[in-house]
């Protein structure tokens, strides 16, 4: 993911944008790599803060994290200029499961003691990126468990709402998503093209996602007899 205060051609670069982490060895350690592709000096702070998906798939990040070593946290950056940054988990070496992290990259507004543009003449702008980590314990994997599916009347209609947990150790993608209904006419298959919002869904370990698709027709309102399929991708 990447987010900016505006929009411009220009901006700095952050490399890679999502990495997974072991808990202990080599792979607790990795580099990640900020260039500044502006042409003005810049300043750049990195930093890590745990992330959790809420049942209504809305995001929410905590306060930033004292488990991972990051080196250096800020920088300056001339024109062209690019420098590595050392992310090290200092957190426990045996999770239960996988922890989730986004890595912020983030332009802080620094004078420099240049000329500024006079008032309405230029918007000086701020770039953020967020990125990815995954803390990965040896042996983790997903186990998506379909907890329940009903069709609703709603003032804006007929809806399909589809409550899934990840009950595993290990996030995964809601790739290929697809849905069997069992009804007294027989067996209806819902492919990722009538499942928008839920296909393709990133499923962290542990969490517990509520969905809300069309409902086909021809099904009446009601709890469902359903079965949910999907291919794991992380």
């Amino acid at each position: 993911m990447i987010a900016a205060c505006a929009v411009s051609a220009q901006a700095f670069r952050f490399e890679p944008i999502s990495q997974d982490f072991a808990p202990s060895g080599p792979g607790a350690s990795h580099v990640f790599r900020v260039t500044n592709t502006m042409a003005e000096r810049i300043a750049v702070r990195v930093s890590v803060r745990p992330r959790r998906i809420e049942r209504d798939g809305i995001e929410v990040q905590g306060p930033e994290s004292t488990e991972f070593l990051v080196y250096p946290r800020q920088m300056l950056l001339d024109p062209g200029d690019a420098r590595s940054i050392r992310v090290r988990w200092e957190g426990t070496e045996a999770p239960d499961m996988e922890q989730a992290f986004r890595i912020i990259a983030e332009q802080v507004p620094v004078d420099f003691g240049g000329e500024q543009p006079a008032q309405g003449a230029g918007i000086r702008l701020t770039y953020r990126y967020e990125g990815a980590l995954y803390v990965v314990p040896p042996g983790a994997a997903p186990d998506l468990r379909l907890d329940a599916a009903r069709i609703l009347e709603r003032d804006d209609g007929r809806v399909l709402v589809v409550v899934v947990s990840n009950v595993g150790t290990r996030r995964t993608l809601l790739h290929e998503a697809r849905l069997t209904l069992r009804t007294s006419a027989g067996e209806i298959v819902l492919g990722a093209e009538e499942l928008p919002g839920m296909t393709g869904e990133n499923m962290l370990a542990g969490s517990t996602r509520e969905f809300v698709v069309p409902a086909p027709a021809g099904v009446a309102t009601g709890v469902l007899d359903a079965e949910l399929g999907y291919t794991a991708r992380f």
